[in-house]
């Protein structure tokens, strides 16, 4: 059955890299999002984010329901452009904050900003996450069948997530595209998934990080996978923990009290890794721990520690992430970023970071499910004598043009640029093999030229 494709005009087209994810079927907003943040990681420019920086603030212990308040804002009047938040607290916590952290979340998203979820899950028959609290062998038993039923409580709790997924983060009517990273910091030794803790080894993390996208990716449409290992890092634990690239679209790096030189070296393992296997690299957890109630030197810490450390490294690596992100604000926690209570000092610290050319608040970026950077479109004359067809069942791309000058040449492209194929053809009707092209699920720009004339369209193909 020959039907036409969605083919969205623009009247300033966008191009950005048309990169697969690990779920072919993701949504085109989800597709949008994971596009643009390989445009940011190969920029000159990060995006700056926080854990929970609407749903809990320094001066209280408790979440709170003001989804408008943060104080990041309250000291530079702008938001954090990437929202952290963890599904611990939606299923171990009180249904008043899993309200609060899910209105928090569709706040961010309708304001253009990334969402990223972590997941502290507690261990089966307890409420901690820790190895310590943890059944002997649970997560090894999970990745090797079901022993004791540890699978069938696992999938269970996945279960639970994907209901959040699927039924609670939605906007008007379509699912929250979010960047899940599940099994974080596994060559360390304190949760019950990570190195060390009852026998447990890295090809065990690896069944079970694998189970556990395979399982997500199949109930859900709107989810990117991220794998991220704590520092230190080196091209051995990369080898024997990273789950393959069938399972990962972004590579985090965890890392607090950072010094340049060895923050430098793991964050270009990580880089070179995600380069040479196609993905993106981001700080996934960040910041200064060792601060209390004015919160002057963790403040300092952006400006002073981390930003140089990224934007001077002389092998320019560690300025290709995606963002940079740190940890909760809370009376329990630290003052991560400063708040209304902060210092003069502190406050102006973070601020240059904020104002930096090389960091992106909510002040300073555009909404991330629209593409980002723009083209002009050409001869919008030609527009009207085009038109795309897809037939999903012979896996073809038609284009059809009427009343066109011939030869006419039809160009299907990247959005990055890259050519993926171009022909002449003097005929009204011109096909293309999805299958011989190794055309992937994703964003594609199809160019038309007719003389002088051209028109560019973009595709966007499941």
């Amino acid at each position: 059955m020959l039907k036409k494709i969605c083919v969205l005009l623009w009247s300033l087209v966008v191009y950005v890299h048309a990169f697969t994810q690990v779920d072919s079927n993701v949504s085109e907003k989800t597709a949008i999002l994971y596009n643009n943040l390989k445009v940011i990681q190969n920029s000159n420019y990060f995006l700056f984010g926080q854990e929970f920086f609407n749903s809990f603030r320094y001066s209280s212990g408790a979440a709170h329901g003001d989804k408008n308040h943060a104080d990041s804002y309250d000291v530079t009047g702008a938001y954090p452009m990437v929202l952290g938040s963890d599904f611990h607290y939606y299923l171990d916590k009180s249904e008043t904050e899993r309200g609060y952290h899910t209105e928090a979340v569709k706040w961010a998203y309708q304001q253009g900003f990334v969402i990223t979820f972590d997941w502290h899950i507690s261990a089966r028959n307890t409420t901690s996450y820790e190895c310590g609290g943890a059944p002997v062998n649970l997560a090894k038993n999970i990745a090797n069948g079901d022993l004791n039923g540890d699978r069938t409580w696992y999938l269970a709790e996945l279960d639970k997530v994907i209901a959040i997924i699927n039924n609670d983060l939605i906007v008007n009517g379509e699912p929250i595209p979010i960047v899940f990273r599940p099994l974080h910091e596994m060559n360390g030794g304190w949760f019950w998934w990570g190195a060390s803790c009852s026998s447990f080894t890295p090809a065990d993390y690896k069944k079970l990080f694998q189970l556990t996208v395979d399982y997500i990716k199949d109930r859900t449409t709107s989810v990117l996978f991220c794998w991220s290992p704590n520092s230190p890092v080196n091209t051995t634990i990369m080898a024997n923990y990273y789950p393959g690239d069938a399972y990962v679209d972004i590579l985090g790096l965890d890392m607090y009290e950072i010094t340049a030189s060895p923050f430098r070296q793991y964050m270009g393992t990580l880089v070179d890794y995600a380069q040479a296997h196609d993905k993106i690299a981001v700080l996934s957890e960040t910041g200064y721990r060792n601060d209390s109630g004015n919160g002057e030197v963790a403040s300092k810490y952006w400006n002073d520690t981390l930003l140089p450390a990224i934007v001077n490294d002389p092998a320019g690596k560690a300025i290709k992430i995606a963002w940079a992100l740190t940890w909760i604000n809370s009376a329990w926690s630290h003052p991560y970023v400063p708040h209304a209570g902060s210092t003069t000092l502190a406050k102006q610290s973070f601020n240059n970071f904020k104002n930096s050319p090389h960091v992106k608040f909510s002040h300073n970026s555009a909404n991330l499910y629209q593409p980002l950077v723009v083209v002009s479109t050409g001869d919008d004359t030609l527009k009207e004598a085009v038109a795309i067809y897809l037939e999903p069942d012979k896996g073809l791309i038609t284009i059809k043009t009427t009343s066109l000058t011939t030869p006419v040449e039809v160009g299907i492209y990247e959005v990055s640029g890259k050519e993926i194929a171009k022909e002449l053809t003097s005929k009204n009707e011109i096909t293309f093999s999805i299958e011989k092209l190794m055309i992937k699920p994703g964003i594609y720009v199809v160019k038309i030229t007719s003389g002088t004339k051209s028109t560019v369209q973009k595709i966007y193909i499941q």
